[in-house]
């Protein structure tokens, strides 16, 4: 009878024992859940037009990308909420226009005030917008020489 009542209380303890080990070792923190951007940039977004910003200006870089990519008013954007980009619908028109504006695979997205920021790996570029509901316009310096003055050209998108 001694030996089954300290097998009865050896079991309890161990139970016991084992019991605090699984709730010590429980790992409170939670993930944190991810956080959505809710700006108004957020959604799909069509290209209409690619136009100099002082009108009767010529950027040869506006006449490659309609002439590399005919289907350049095809290209829609999709930001989303996670701030990644997305291109569709016109592969020639992100590889035209992504020396100047970094659009293509992994690109993310930030914007502060009216000035949007686009990276890809360790490279971003920041561009002033104009936005309202349904418009949105992206001021481009397609000049690539530093020490020359701005060329700037206007992407101007329609939302989808």
């Amino acid at each position: 009878m001694k030996i089954y009542t300290a097998l009865s209380k050896l079991t309890l303890l161990t139970f016991l024992l084992m019991a605090f080990v699984m709730t010590a070792c429980k790992d409170d923190e939670k993930e944190p859940d991810p956080v959505e951007d809710t700006n108004p940039i957020v959604g799909r977004w069509q290209l209409t037009a690619v136009t100099p910003e002082t009108p009767g200006t010529t950027i040869p870089a506006l006449a490659f990308i309609q002439t590399a990519a005919p289907c350049f008013l095809e290209l829609k954007l999709t930001f989303n909420p996670n701030n990644t980009v997305t291109a569709a619908d016109c592969p020639t028109a992100v590889s035209a226009i992504d020396p100047f504006v970094p659009v293509g695979t992994d690109a993310k997205w930030k914007v502060a005030g009216d000035k949007l920021t686009l990276s890809r790996g360790t490279t971003s570029q920041e561009f002033k917008i104009t936005q309202t509901a349904t418009n949105l316009t992206v001021v481009v310096n397609t000049q690539s020489d530093a020490t020359k003055p701005a060329v700037n050209a206007l992407l101007i998108f329609k939302r989808l």
